[in-house]
C-alpha cells in the first residue's frame, strides 16, 4: 500500500491559484481543486471550512501577483510602472485579472485596496512626489481610470499586438498629459523638473 499522501493548506491555495489562472472562478470547485492536487476533495474540506474561505486566500494570493506586477521596474518611473505593471497583468494573467477586476462582488473592494498600495509608492516617483498629496491622489485617480480601460481592453483583446514597449509608450504618453496637467494647476513648471 503506498504512503498516504498529506496536503497542506498552501498545497490547497496553491492548487487553487492554479486553476484560477486557467478558468476563473466559472468551474470553482472542491473537486475541480481537488483534480488539480490530484488527490479527493478531503484535502480541500480538512484544510478550509468552506469554499468562500479558499476563494478568499485565492483571490488574496491574485491580488499580490497583480501588485507585484505594477511594482517592478519596467521604467525609471514608479508612476510608470504601476500603470505597465497593470496592463501586462491584464494580457499575461488574464484569467485572474478577470477574477479580480471584471467579475464579481469584491471588484471596487479590490480596486480600492490596489489603488490605495499604489499610493504609498507615488513618494518615490520624480515628478508626482512634487505634487501636494491631494493633487497626487487625482492623478492617481485619473490614471487608475484609464490604465484599467486600457488594460480591459489588453485583456479582452482589442488590440492586435500589445508587447510591453508598446504598453510602456501609451502609459508615457498619456501619464505625462495627466501629470503635465496637475503640475500645472499646482503652480509647478514641468520643464524645470526635468
Amino acid at each position: 500500500m503506498p504512503p498516504k499522501t498529506i496536503f497542506s493548506r498552501e498545497d490547497v491555495i496553491v492548487a487553487a491559484l492554479e486553476l484560477v489562472k486557467k478558468s476563473g472562478f466559472r468551474d470553482f470547485s472542491a473537486r475541480r481543486v481537488a483534480e488539480e492536487l490530484k488527490s479527493s476533495t478531503a484535502p480541500v474540506y480538512s484544510c478550509f471550512s468552506s469554499m468562500e474561505e479558499l476563494k478568499t486566500e485565492v483571490l488574496a494570493r491574485a491580488e499580490a501577483i497583480m501588485l507585484d506586477y505594477s511594482m517592478r521596474p519596467y521604467t525609471g518611473s514608479v508612476f510608470l510602472n504601476m500603470g505597465t505593471g497593470l496592463a501586462l497583468f491584464a494580457g499575461e494573467e488574464r484569467e485572474l485579472f478577470r477574477a479580480l477586476l471584471l467579475e464579481g462582488g469584491e471588484t471596487a473592494d479590490m480596486f480600492e485596496h490596489f489603488i490605495h498600495a499604489l499610493e504609498q509608492e507615488l513618494d518615490r516617483d520624480e515628478l508626482v512626489s512634487q505634487l501636494p498629496v491631494p493633487d497626487r491622489k487625482g492623478v492617481m485617480r485619473r490614471m487608475a481610470i484609464f490604465t484599467y480601460g486600457y488594460a480591459t481592453l489588453i485583456h479582452n483583446g482589442m488590440f492586435e499586438k500589445v508587447d510591453r514597449g508598446r504598453i510602456i509608450k501609451t502609459m508615457l504618453e498619456t501619464g505625462r498629459d495627466v501629470i503635465d496637467a496637475a503640475l500645472r494647476r499646482a503652480g509647478i513648471n514641468a520643464h524645470n523638473t526635468e
